[in-house]
C-alpha cells in the first residue's frame, strides 16, 4: 500500500505544480483557454476576469509542493478539494463527457481523494460523531473542558448557521422562495451566471442543504463546517465584487460565522494542521516518502532503492512523451529522482555530483520537447534517449552494488 500512495504522491504533484506554476509564468498553453464548448468559454472567462482564476491555480501550485515536499500536505489536501471538484466538473458535464477530458479530469480528482484516504488519520477527529466545543486557549493550546457559556454560544452560533445554511440551499432547490441576486456590477453579473449556467451553483447549493443539516444537529459538525468553508469564501469573494451592502453584510456575517464555529471546534482540527505526517503504512522504522524522494542527507539501501524507483518510474511513465506540458512535468520529477539516486549513491561511498550528467540530458531533452531548443532532427531524438538510457545505467548501478553502508544507516 506505501508504494500505491508513493506513486500518486509523485504523479500528482507533477501535474499540479506545472498547471498551476503556469498561469502565472505561461510556460505552456493552458489546457482549455481555446476551448468552443459554449458553458465551459463562460465558465472560464468569467473566472478569468473576476481574478476567481488567480486563486484556483495558486491553490493547484501550494498544493503540488505540499503533496511533493510533504509540507502540511493533509491540510492543502483539503482545500484543493474544491478545486479539483471543479476540474472534474470542467472535464466531465461541461465537455460532454468527452472522454480524454474525464480521464484526464478523473485521474486529478480521484489522486486527491486518494491522498486524503491515505492521510485520513489526520482527519479522523473531524468526524466525531457528537463533537463538543474544543476551542484554543490564551496559551495556544487545545482546552479540554469549554465553560458552559461557550457551550451555550457554540450551539447557539451552530443552530443560526445550520438552519441559514439548510434553508438557503433547500429553497434554491426546491422552493424558490426568495430570488438569488444576480448582480449589478459587470463581472459580478457575469461570474453569477457562470455558477448558475453551469451547474456549479446548484453543486453549492446542494453542500449548503447538507452540511446545514450536520450542522444543525451537531452530527460531524467539524468536517460540516469544514465542508461548507469553500461556498462561505466564494460567496464573501462574490459580494466583494458586486459592492452592494446588504450581500456584502450577509456574506460577511456567514463567513464570520463559519471561521468562528471551526476555531470554537479547533482541537478536531489539529491533526489535519501538522507540518509533517507519514500516510498508511509508513513508519518512523522504515524509509518514508519524505526520507526517501525529499531529503538528499541520507542514504537508500539497495533493497529500498530497488523498491522506490518503481513508484518513480510508473509516474514518469505517464509524461514520458513529447508535449507541451509533459516536459514539464517530467522536470517536476526530476528532483525526487535526484534525490534518491543521490541517496543511493551515497550509500555506495560515492558522492551524489555523477547525478549533473542525466539531470542534465533530462533539462535539455525537457526543452526540446517543449520546444524551448533545436538541434536538428537527429539530435532532438538523440538527446531524450540518451539521458534515458543515462539515468536506465544509473539505476542498474544502484541495483547492483551492495553498499558500503550498514542497514540502519542506510535507513537514515
Amino acid at each position: 500500500m506505501k508504494y500505491v500512495i508513493w506513486t500518486v504522491r509523485l504523479w500528482y504533484p507533477a501535474w499540479m505544480i506545472p498547471m498551476g506554476l503556469e498561469h502565472f509564468v505561461h510556460i505552456f498553453p493552458q489546457p482549455g483557454y481555446f476551448t468552443t464548448i459554449p458553458l465551459q468559454h463562460e465558465t472560464l472567462f468569467a473566472f478569468l476576469h473576476s481574478h476567481l482564476f488567480d486563486a484556483v491555480k495558486a491553490v493547484e501550485l501550494l498544493t503540488g509542493i505540499a503533496v511533493l515536499f510533504g509540507f502540511y500536505a493533509p491540510l492543502m489536501l483539503l482545500v484543493c478539494m474544491t478545486v479539483v471538484f471543479n476540474v472534474i466538473w470542467w472535464d466531465a458535464p461541461l465537455s460532454h463527457y468527452h472522454m480524454g477530458s474525464v480521464i484526464a479530469g478523473g485521474k486529478v480528482f480521484v489522486s486527491n481523494i486518494f491522498l486524503c484516504v491515505a492521510f485520513f488519520g489526520c482527519y479522523r477527529a473531524m468526524f466525531t460523531l457528537r463533537p463538543k466545543p474544543l476551542p484554543i486557549g490564551a496559551d495556544g493550546t487545545v482546552k479540554a473542558a469549554p465553560s458552559p457559556g461557550l457551550q451555550q454560544l457554540v450551539l447557539a452560533g451552530r443552530i443560526i448557521f445550520g438552519v441559514w445554511m439548510l434553508l438557503n440551499g433547500a429553497n434554491y432547490l426546491f422552493f424558490g422562495l426568495w430570488t438569488m441576486p444576480t448582480g449589478h456590477q459587470p463581472i459580478a453579473a457575469e461570474l453569477m451566471g457562470a455558477f448558475v449556467h453551469s451547474g456549479l451553483m446548484s453543486v453549492a447549493m446542494l453542500i449548503q442543504l447538507i452540511t446545514g443539516a450536520f450542522i444543525l444537529t451537531g452530527v460531524f459538525a467539524p468536517a460540516a463546517l469544514c465542508v461548507v468553508m469553500p461556498t462561505s469564501v466564494v460567496a464573501l469573494f462574490w459580494a466583494l465584487l458586486e459592492h452592494e451592502p446588504l450581500p456584502l453584510f450577509l456574506a460577511l456575517a456567514a463567513f464570520a460565522l463559519n471561521g468562528l464555529l471551526m476555531l470554537a471546534y479547533f482541537g478536531y482540527y489539529r491533526d489535519a494542521l501538522q507540518r509533517r505526517v507519514l500516510t498508511l503504512g509508513e513508519s518512523l522504522q522504515a524509509p518514508t516518502f519524505d526520507s526517501t524522494y525529499v531529503f538528499a542527507n541520507g542514504r537508500t539501501s539497495r533493497k529500498h532503492f530497488m523498491a522506490a524507483v518503481i513508484p518513480l518510474a510508473i509516474a514518469a511513465l505517464d509524461y514520458t512523451h513529447p508535449g507541451p506540458w509533459n516536459s514539464w512535468m517530467v522536470l517536476v520529477l526530476l528532483y525526487p529522482a535526484v534525490v534518491l539516486y543521490a541517496r543511493r549513491l551515497h550509500d555506495m561511498g560515492h558522492s551524489g555530483w555523477p547525478l549533473i550528467v542525466p539531470a542534465g540530458l533530462t533539462v535539455v531533452a525537457m526543452a526540446i520537447w517543449a520546444r524551448l531548443l533545436d538541434f536538428g532532427v537527429q539530435l532532438n531524438l538523440a538527446v531524450p534517449v540518451v539521458a534515458l538510457a543515462v539515468f536506465i545505467g544509473f539505476t542498474v548501478w544502484g541495483c547492483i552494488d551492495k553498499g558500503k553502508a550498514g542497514t540502519a544507516a542506510a535507513m537514515a
